[in-house]
């Protein structure tokens, strides 16, 4: 059986011995996800057959046509695009021309060929008729039939970049026939017309929900069929396939069951679509644990949701190069391992923009502004060590936003990173079946999740709030409210998928490892600490190292005293105890790296100001003959003033 105890109305589950294989854990305590109000099914195909885009405007090639066929005469001068062998010769893109003779003479007709086949079907631009492109659809030499949303502007120029897209597809382009191609493109003005998004991610159109993913789109009816991706790389697709969904839940989804950590990492891969319609920007959980533990496979068995090995990625980047692989996965995960390979010194930059879904502004070759990069995605991080040891071992002062922007979630479990190995023998060999199946099954869970998500009527926002207010995550310190809130959504994620029937869990399994996540979080932290917390810590901090060198007594005599050198103030005793009078330099240093400003208003809330004139926080305080204006500071010896 599996043995359960429960901790602030928290189940941990740890399995007795390899027999209780079959036994699933007891989540029941916990308030399952609301009924919807809609009664939608996902229409997506859970069995091993391919998927092939259909386009109902393409023409497909018949295979059967082995031998030329007669095409009509065409006009000239024009192009013609054949989809099977002609009198012209092989499939391809042609050019109908016709010169005269320099004596003069009838026109003789010339045909050339520009490329393989490649037709328009429509022309695109975005939501608000800016970046226009065309939809190709064109034929490999070797391969199937692939589209591509094509801007306009890569025909700038002599349209290399375009040229050199296409070459990227498998098009053949013949060596002289440069120029046709690009009057070809330039040309192209067909009837139909669709939205191109610029970016992965939710779009509104008609007030409805629309996802858009390099090589579909997901939405209800039509709409599908209405916008596209449209991108300057044709071969920009991080969201690849393997396996099927169905694959998916048996060799990976159902062994994450009795795992809380496997099933964090999944929800928090669930957790990016749900950001936009829980108005929320960013959420994201760094695993911190010992050296070939298992945190790596866990973050394998997360990017399974969305695409195969390569969707993970390391925290050895710059911050632009994380701003644009952060662009390009918008409302879905961003994946880093070992964030120990990140610049100490830069990563707490870092981790305010990718939580802010905002990158830098730059300046185009005009010097006008260019839009910068945005984007809504889970963060799902790994490490030896916590972001704020990073910080702080590069110099740096890690701030409270940072904590509650990637939360660190301690990853020692029972077996490394797991606690229930099924079938397996121990965590080692857990791990590398796990790293095996990552390889075969992957890609299919995300999009799944969408195709419900589009027809969701429920108010997804409330439902966190909801589960923001369970006992399990009771919030102590002024930031627990926000971490608890972060771990609802991603706990809400996970069952969503589950009650979905696409997991293989548990009813509220999901949201049993979240508030688990949440306590471990709390434990580990301390209590994360606000900014006006580090303040009280660090003045209190700064009194008990050198309260005894640098503060000596105002009542003292400095011919009868020793010299304190780098003095920081005075102190003086009273029946409510001693209070330290700080000169402003030496109150600058307590307060680590705060402005006075910040400082001294956190001071006064807390009630350490103890003695102020009218109009300032400071006092002006007669000293050995002189009038000095310090700073009455005498701490609370009540642990709650830094709560």
């Amino acid at each position: 059986m599996v043995s359960e105890y429960r901790d602030s109305e928290t189940a941990i589950w740890q399995p007795d011995s390899p027999e209780s294989a079959n036994t699933p854990p007891d989540v029941s305590h916990l308030t399952p996800v609301s009924q919807p109000s809609n009664d939608a099914a996902s229409n997506r195909d859970t069995t091993e057959t391919p998927f092939v885009p259909l386009c109902p405007i393409a023409r497909e090639v018949d295979p059967s046509a082995a031998e030329p066929t007669q095409a009509k005469a065409p006009s000239r001068p024009s192009f013609a695009c054949y989809l099977t062998p002609t009198q012209f010769g092989p499939p391809g893109l042609y050019f109908h021309g016709q010169r005269y003779p320099r004596g003069g003479g009838d026109a003789e007709p010339f045909e050339k060929r520009v490329c393989t086949p490649i037709e328009c079907l429509a022309a695109t631009h975005d939501e608000r008729g800016n970046n226009h492109g065309l939809l190709l659809r064109l034929k490999p030499l070797y391969g199937s039939w692939r589209q591509w949303a094509m801007p306009l502007r890569l025909l700038k120029g002599s349209g290399e970049e375009m040229r050199g897209e296409l070459l990227d597809m498998g098009v053949r382009i013949e060596p002289d026939a440069f120029k046709e191609l690009n009057q070809w493109a330039a040309k192209q003005v067909p009837d139909e017309v669709v939205v191109a998004a610029t970016r992965v991610g939710w779009h509104q159109m008609d007030e409805r929900r629309a996802f858009v993913m390099p090589r579909c789109t997901i939405a209800q009816g039509e709409l599908a069929n209405r916008i596209i991706f449209q991108s300057e790389s044709s071969t920009q697709d991080h969201f690849t396939t393997a396996g099927s969904l169905a694959s998916w839940q048996e060799q990976i989804g159902r062994l994450c069951s009795g795992n809380p950590l496997m099933v964090l990492a999944v929800s928090t891969a669930l957790a990016g679509p749900l950001l936009n319609l829980t108005h929320r920007q960013a959420a994201g959980i760094h695993l911190v644990g010992d050296s070939s533990n298992g945190k790596t496979t866990l973050l394998e068995v997360a990017a399974s949701v969305w695409g195969g090995p390569d969707f993970k990625r390391t925290w050895r980047a710059t911050s632009n190069g994380l701003e644009g692989v952060a662009a390009a996965l918008s409302d879905t995960a961003l994946i880093l391992d070992e964030i120990g390979e990140a610049d100490g010194r830069e990563i707490g930059a870092t981790v305010y923009a990718l939580g802010n879904g905002t990158g830098k502004a730059r300046a185009n070759r005009s010097g006008s502004a260019r839009l910068p990069n945005r984007w809504r995605v889970a963060l799902l991080s790994s490490g030896e060590r916590t972001l704020a040891a990073h910080m702080t071992e590069s110099g740096k002062r890690p701030h409270a936003g940072q904590a509650v922007r990637l939360l660190d979630i301690p990853a020692k479990r029972r077996h490394g990173a797991f606690d229930y190995l099924h079938h397996l023998a121990n965590g080692r060999a857990f791990a590398d079946h796990l790293k095996s199946e990552v390889t075969r099954h992957y890609g299919h869970l995300g999009p799944a999740f969408i195709e419900r998500l589009v027809a969701e009527k429920r108010d997804l926002a409330a439902e966190v709030d909801r589960f923001a207010q369970l006992p399990g995550f009771a919030a102590t310190r002024s930031l627990h409210g926000r971490a608890a809130k972060v771990l609802a959504l991603i706990g809400l994620a996970g069952e969503l998928a589950t009650e979905f029937g696409l997991t293989g869990w548990q009813e509220s399994e999901a949201m049993a490892a979240a508030i688990q996540a949440f306590h471990a979080w709390a434990a580990g932290q301390g209590g994360v600490r606000s900014e006006h917390e580090q303040i009280l810590a660090n003045v209190s901090g700064f009194i008990e190292r050198h309260g005894d060198s640098r503060f000596s007594s105002v009542e003292s005599d400095p011919a009868r005293t020793p010299t304190v050198y780098n003095r920081a103030g005075w102190w003086r005793e009273d029946t409510k105890g001693r209070t330290y009078l700080f000169n402003s330099e030496g109150l600058v240093e307590a307060l680590g790296g705060f402005d006075l400003k910040r400082g001294t208003e956190a001071l006064e809330t807390a009630g350490w100001l103890v003695e102020r004139d009218a109009g300032a926080r400071s006092v002006r305080v007669r000293i050995n003959g002189n009038r000095r204006r310090l700073y009455a500071v005498r701490p609370s010896e009540n642990e709650e003033g830094l709560a």
